[in-house]
């Protein structure tokens, strides 16, 4: 028992210095992409005194993160003429299971820089909550935001700029100060980091996917992914749901890659959700500005581009912004607007906005209507060889894809037919046309050929006589009696390794 006593003493001990060693480490900030650093900002917001920020954070695949010991979370805040930062306190969030690689084994306790595909990592306790005084932040400068996570038990620190992308301003209220929260989507460009994201149609894990266009392979068929870093400029909306932030884009069709039917910006598909652990954030990080007085809104906006007959919402292409208000978007006062979108041509919205306080601002939305496009249709098909005399149907052998009205295999027609049972090289030509009457033709060659020319090309071999009345070539005189060996002994098959 004494013996039990003294192990476990020195257990303690040994486990009490490499705390201490490590909390005693001076740890150096190394700048990352949100690629290495993993976040997600899931609430900002302000009582009487503080601004309460509330997210997530982790380093990936470097170790465990089982508990609040092993990392630390930091929030730092800084401009031209200041700069701070605030440690946070961690809670129980847990994103192991978003971060499970199917098939690998957990690591071991001491297993470091391990990617998934040799084992997962625990990622428990990752999320955090940071007070802030507000009486900190200088009134009337704006601060920028970074991340700061450390890993204790690799000995390193990443640093990145925290984004929190809104729909607009956040605007908080707190005795007299009014803590401004930016962050802005419409500023946001959002870039694809993995090759195997699936595009979805909800803002939720268990979403259906999309569909869409022609078949890609016989695995994935016509199932879209996001192409691996193309970049989204237009980020329409976004939702948190079971802590994971989630945008919604557009896309149109692109090429097969790895045998995946592929989609890029665009408006073709709509709508489109991806998931923020997916997605690398430019644009305008997370600001902090505290302001004591009343301020006029403002308005964010686009150029309104929209094909003849298409319907548009406003508010998808501007918003009213109010320092201390927020977004007042629904406030927006059509003051004029002489927009036919049935006619080629631009137009001019006029719009007014006003706050609380009775300030206001007016601003004028361009609108472009443009001629529809129609792209022709895609005929595929390639030079084939034939027997003489075959059964040949020309459209076995052609498909046709269009862009607008899909797959148009069914429509192709032949422009002429092919004899048979002529020995030549024929042409074939084929056609087809989409809804709007735009056509694509294509030719290709079919070789005839005998069977007798087929059969001229193989040679019998006699055991009794293997070359008939020609001489023996030179590369056969090293290997003519092994060859006679297995010819005699109907080891032919079994013996392929003669040249």
């Amino acid at each position: 028992m004494q013996t039990l006593l003294r192990w476990l003493k020195y257990i303690f001990i040994i486990y009490t210095l490499h705390t201490a060693l490590i909390q005693t480490t001076a740890f150096t900030d190394v700048m990352v992409s949100k690629k290495d650093l993993s976040f997600e900002v899931l609430s900002i917001e302000t009582n009487q005194n503080e601004l309460i920020v509330r997210g997530w954070a982790f380093i990936s695949y470097k170790q465990h993160f089982n508990n609040t010991s092993d990392h630390s979370t930091f929030l730092e805040f800084f401009n031209i003429k200041d700069q701070f930062r605030v440690q946070a306190n961690l809670t129980n969030i847990s994103q192991t299971q978003m971060m499970t690689y199917f098939g690998s084994p957990n690591c071991s306790s001491s297993s470091t820089y391990q990617m998934p595909e040799v084992c997962n990592y625990n990622y428990e306790q990752v999320g955090f909550e940071v007070k802030v005084p507000l009486d900190r932040f200088k009134a009337g400068d704006s601060y920028q935001t970074n991340i700061i996570v450390q890993a204790h038990t690799v000995g390193i620190s990443y640093k990145t700029a925290l984004y929190f992308p809104l729909s607009s301003d956040l605007v908080l209220s707190s005795s007299s100060r009014e803590t401004i929260v930016s962050s802005r989507l419409d500023a946001t460009e959002l870039k694809i980091n993995a090759t195997t994201v699936l595009a979805r149609k909800q803002a939720q894990k268990q979403s259906e996917y999309w569909f869409y266009g022609s078949n890609c392979s016989t695995t994935y068929r016509n199932q879209l992914f996001f192409q691996v870093n193309t970049v989204y400029r237009r980020v329409y909306e976004k939702v948190i749901n079971d802590n994971t932030s989630y945008y919604r884009v557009g896309g149109n069709l692109n090429v097969c890659y790895e045998s995946r039917r592929r989609i890029t910006e665009g408006t073709l598909i709509q709508p489109v959700w991806i998931a923020s652990p997916y997605v690398l954030y430019s644009g305008t990080p997370l600001q902090i500005k505290v302001n004591l007085k009343n301020q006029a809104p403002y308005f964010v906006k686009e150029e309104i581009n929209i094909y003849q007959g298409e319907i548009f919402v406003l508010t998808d292409y501007v918003k009213a912004i109010d320092p201390e208000e927020g977004d007042i978007s629904h406030r927006i006062v059509e003051t004029s607007n002489n927009v036919d979108r049935f006619t080629v041509g631009t137009y001019t919205i006029d719009v007014k906005v006003s706050d609380n306080e009775g300030l206001s601002s007016n601003s004028s939305i361009i609108v472009n209507v443009l001629t529809r496009p129609n792209n022709a249709p895609n005929i595929t098909a390639s030079d084939i060889k034939i027997q003489q005399f075959s059964n040949f149907d020309a459209l076995n052998y052609v498909t046709a894809y269009d862009v607008e009205d899909g797959d148009l295999s069914e429509k192709v027609i032949t422009l002429n037919s092919i004899d048979t049972s002529l020995l030549s090289d024929q042409e074939i030509c084929y056609y087809v046309e989409d809804s709007k009457y735009l056509s694509s033709t294509k030719c290709i060659i079919v070789s005839i050929y005998s069977y007798q020319d087929f059969m001229s090309k193989i040679r019998f071999v006699s055991k009794n006589n293997m070359f008939y009345n020609e001489s023996l070539p030179s590369n056969w005189i090293g290997n003519q009696l092994s060859l006679e060996f297995v010819i005699l002994n109907d080891n032919i098959l079994e013996n392929q390794n003669i040249n």
